[in-house]
């Protein structure tokens, strides 16, 4: 099936929308979009339609909307809680320390690589959206280029091993019990909510979240409004 096209009188509604509705934040998510789109994905992304608002019972940081991959561009909604505002100290259980614009790019770079994985790889081929190898090789690929060293990131299977806290069988056997395990070198919620759980695995996410460090070429957002 030919790819969908999306027109630039497409993209221009899409930054009217932004600047009118969201204002700086909402330009500065295309600043963010066209940067990862161009550094990652080799401008391979549709445009999508990036919007900043209440998820669903506020439960996600951020969602993107590709059901429609075949013909419809993607939509990415954005919670405004990740700039740092909000009533709760800690959104998600996040230290709001470290809640700003340089977690906004982390999460903006998740919902691109779903977008890719669906509109360029053929979708999901898992048993979830995470779960599944497309995904898996998207976080190893990227991984080195957003300097995670050492990473090799795997599905989850469930597997038994053995369990010598448990009660021996009648036979003398040792029991088992039910692990979910990975392939790979990293927990599977790493990767599953990569790439700000890989820096969140290694330590260095206060570091690196609370300088609000974006890559060159990324404005600052100063008008978290």
């Amino acid at each position: 099936m030919k790819k969908p096209r999306f027109s630039k009188r497409f993209r221009h509604a899409c930054l009217i929308v932004a600047e009118q509705c969201h204002g700086a934040k909402g330009t500065w998510a295309y600043e963010a979009f066209e940067y990862i789109n161009k550094s990652f994905f080799s401008e391979r992304l549709p445009w999508p339609h990036i919007m900043w608002g209440l998820t669903a019972h506020g439960g996600c940081l951020a969602w993107s909307c590709t059901d429609l991959a075949k013909s419809r561009p993607p939509i990415v909604m954005l919670h405004p809680a990740l700039l740092g505002g909000g009533e709760s100290d800690n959104p998600w259980g996040i230290p709001r320390a470290i809640l700003g614009p340089s977690y906004v790019f982390d999460v903006l770079l998740h919902e691109c690589i779903h977008i890719h994985v669906e509109y360029n790889l053929g979708g999901q081929d898992g048993a979830t959206s995470h779960n599944c190898k497309r995904w898996v090789r998207q976080v190893n690929r990227l991984a080195p280029l957003l300097g995670f060293e050492n990473i090799r990131a795997g599905g989850a299977k469930t597997t038994r091993i053995p369990d010598p806290t448990l009660p021996r069988t009648v036979r003398g056997k040792m029991r088992t019990r039910v692990v979910r395990a990975t392939t790979g070198n990293i927990p599977f919620s790493a990767v599953a909510h990569f790439p700000s759980s890989i820096r969140i695995h290694q330590g260095t996410a206060f570091e690196h979240y609370s300088v609000q460090r974006l890559p060159k070429g990324v404005s600052p957002l100063d008008d978290l409004r």
